[in-house]
């Protein structure tokens, strides 16, 4: 593809917005590139407080005679979704794309989101081909926080894509800041999917375009993607999704919220087997089974939470942190059973473990969840 192509059929430059958190292994060659496929354009770097010397770096190119401006945010306005408002609002194009710097979006796409700009759309995404070098949980992630999106822009009747997630778009600055200037405190400022924002408040009649990519590899650097992607993107989603996102976030990510939630479900399973095995009911096994419970799911939050603060946190260990803090869990409730109990009957034996093992699920779904 040619430099003049590539900028669109217009040959105008456009802006290219870099939203960078420490991405000092990547914001060199990206810059190059860039600089190399569409001359003239300008290149802005909006940078989230990095501490590895990504703004630096940008600045050095700057200096070399690239057109490179550094935006330096202010650290108590921190957010993805605000450093990419801030990068179009000082775009002085009239068109831009968003994309990260880390080479998953293709630079050499650029030039063809612009270009379908050029044929009369207000926006354009960039929507992936394919998601297999993602992994299932990000792949069930992308995929329920895509639905829920889609769901509330029709809802809205407001224009939705094939990845309202996407990171990678390119739009008409004019409108697009318009938009944010107008909008700005309906935002999710410290959100991560800034397109989805943009959706929501499209003008009557604006054209949304498709240009699909090939999803690549990181060259460095780790990825930012985490749980709480998916709690911001319920927060995007009106009142309703705001109540949700609260909710979901103190019975899955908040410790205390965790162990409430994993109490009540062990309680409501362990009461329920008993009661189908016909168990008498005595004031004694009514206050053993609540003190069990209530000892033992204690430990087993507790433990999670000190177990993952220390050494590593993927892979076996992790899974052998889980059984570790499960089976000591159980063990736990077990002891103030028989601490109370001589003898302890197999219909007790399996509630308590039924009802301990849907504890232990909720806290370690949500465990994970967080992390």
């Amino acid at each position: 593809m040619g430099t003049m192509e590539s900028r669109g059929e217009s040959g105008e430059p456009f802006s290219v917005i870099l939203p960078t958190l420490n991405e000092g292994d990547n914001i060199v060659p990206m810059i190059e590139t860039l600089s190399q496929l569409y001359p003239g354009s300008n290149i802005i770097v909006v940078d989230d407080n990095s501490q590895d010397g990504t703004p630096q770096k940008a600045r050095e190119l700057a200096a070399h005679g690239l057109h490179v401006t550094v935006i330096d945010r202010d650290p108590k306005d921190r957010g993805l979704s605000a450093s990419i408002f801030d990068g179009i609002l000082a775009s002085k194009t009239a068109s831009f794309v968003v994309m990260d710097s880390d080479f998953q979006h293709p630079p050499e796409r650029a030039g063809d989101l612009v270009a379908q700009l050029d044929q009369n759309y207000d926006m354009v995404v960039g929507v992936r081909e394919d998601f297999s070098k993602l992994s299932t949980g990000r792949k069930m992630a992308s995929w329920g926080a895509n639905t829920m999106a889609a769901t509330y822009l029709r809802y809205k009747k407001q224009p939705s894509t094939s990845d309202n997630m996407s990171g990678f778009f390119a739009g008409r600055t004019e409108m697009c800041q318009s938009i944010i200037k107008e909008n700005m405190k309906r935002f999710e400022r410290r959100g991560f999917k800034a397109l989805f924002d943009i959706l929501k408040f499209l003008p009557d009649g604006a054209n949304v375009a498709e240009v699909e990519f090939r999803f690549s590899e990181r060259r460095s650097g780790t990825s930012k993607l985490s749980s709480t992607i998916v709690i911001s993107i319920m927060k995007q989603c009106g009142i309703w999704g705001k109540t949700l996102a609260a909710i979901t976030s103190f019975f899955l990510t908040n410790m205390f919220g965790r162990y409430m939630a994993a109490l009540i479900l062990g309680l409501i399973i362990t009461y329920g087997v008993l009661n189908l095995t016909d168990t008498v009911w005595t004031e004694e096994l009514t206050f053993t089974v609540l003190l069990a419970m209530l000892i033992s799911l204690g430990y087993l939050v507790v433990a999670n939470r000190l177990l993952f603060t220390v050494g590593r946190k993927d892979g076996i260990i992790r899974g052998m942190k889980l059984v570790f803090s499960g089976l000591s869990g159980f063990l736990v409730s077990l002891y103030v059973f028989y601490y109370v109990f001589d003898d302890i009957s197999e219909a007790q034996m399996f509630a308590l473990f039924t009802g301990f093992l849907i504890g232990f699920a909720w806290d370690s779904f949500g465990l994970n969840l967080k992390n």
